[in-house]
């Protein structure tokens, strides 16, 4: 595999563990439970004790954030050592802490302490209120914002997947009625999310706000490759973009399916998914364009 003309990117979070694909990255688990170790003593001690089988904390909304971001940044960095380097990193929604670390951007720890802080700032903004977020295939966009006016919704549709694929956030009760409505309207695929935070819904502003005051202090550093905006495709190359960046994230939708055109029209023909599932390759199916998504499975067959 060539070290040029291709892209890093970073998921979210995985809602399981079945078949991750770091089983067959030669270094990989010795490199997650160094950092598992680590993390463990810098931010949570539960982190320490993750397994796959016996102790996955799925259950775990914060957690599964923590090891989704681990377990990412294990495999960039062994990726990295393998001399297979990126030209662009890029964060699919909570994976940009992810994308900045494989970028030299922050330590492992400063990444921790972003999930925590966002987290809890956005928890304290939303208070007992219930949110919640969906996934939705096979309605176009138009078709959603209609479901939305027609019955006044307090949702948002908050990242564009493929051209009929979407995710959207709002309170839970609305998202729940909306995923069924979506169903009856013929969507191909809506279910509901396990968070109680919707990410990047414009509500949650305040609370981004809140959290850019708590990471002030923490460093940022320019990074050795650019990272990819998916709020307007930008390329963030100073710690000042960084920075804003990482609040505006938090409250501002996303379009992935404008991010991969945009890398594409770079020349960008490979992306290799650094995390715990194949979220992100799988999605790529739906998505028109000369390039291939590669899984962590499949990296080795091609150095």
């Amino acid at each position: 595999m060539s070290p040029t003309r291709l892209v890093f990117v970073f998921p979210a979070f995985a809602s399981d563990y079945t078949d991750h694909p770091g089983n067959d990255l030669p270094g990989f688990f010795e490199q997650f439970n160094l950092f598992l170790y680590e993390a463990g003593n810098r931010v949570d001690p539960s982190l320490a004790e993750f397994d796959f089988e016996s102790k996955n904390y799925l259950g775990d909304e914060l957690i599964t954030q923590y090891i989704t971001y681990l377990y990412s940044c294990a495999a960039s960095k062994i990726l990295r050592e393998k001399q297979i380097k990126p030209e662009y990193s890029a964060g699919y929604s909570m994976g940009i802490y992810a994308a900045l670390f494989d970028a030299g951007s922050i330590n492992l720890e400063t990444g921790l302490r972003f999930i925590q802080y966002a987290y809890q700032s956005l928890k304290s903004e939303i208070g007992g209120t219930a949110y919640g977020m969906g996934t939705l295939i096979g309605l176009d966009k138009q078709d959603i914002e209609q479901l939305i006016r027609k019955s006044n919704f307090r949702i948002e549709i908050t990242n564009q997947n493929a051209s009929h694929s979407f995710v959207v956030s709002g309170l839970l009760n609305d998202v729940s009625e909306m995923l069924l409505m979506a169903r009856e309207e013929g969507a191909l695929h809506a279910r509901s999310f396990t968070v109680s935070v919707p990410y990047h819904y414009s509500r949650l502003e305040k609370g981004a706000l809140f959290f850019a005051q708590s990471i002030v202090n923490l460093e940022i550093s320019p990074p050795s490759n650019p990272v990819i905006s998916l709020i307007d495709q930008r390329e963030l190359k100073s710690p000042d973009d960084l920075r804003k960046e990482l609040t505006s994230n938090l409250y501002h939708p996303l379009n992935w399916l404008k991010t991969q055109h945009w890398l594409q029209q770079k020349g960008i023909c490979r992306f290799i998914e650094c995390g715990p599932s194949k979220g992100l390759a799988k999605n790529a199916r739906f998505i028109e364009g000369d390039y291939r998504f590669i899984t962590l499975d499949d990296v080795t067959l091609h150095n």
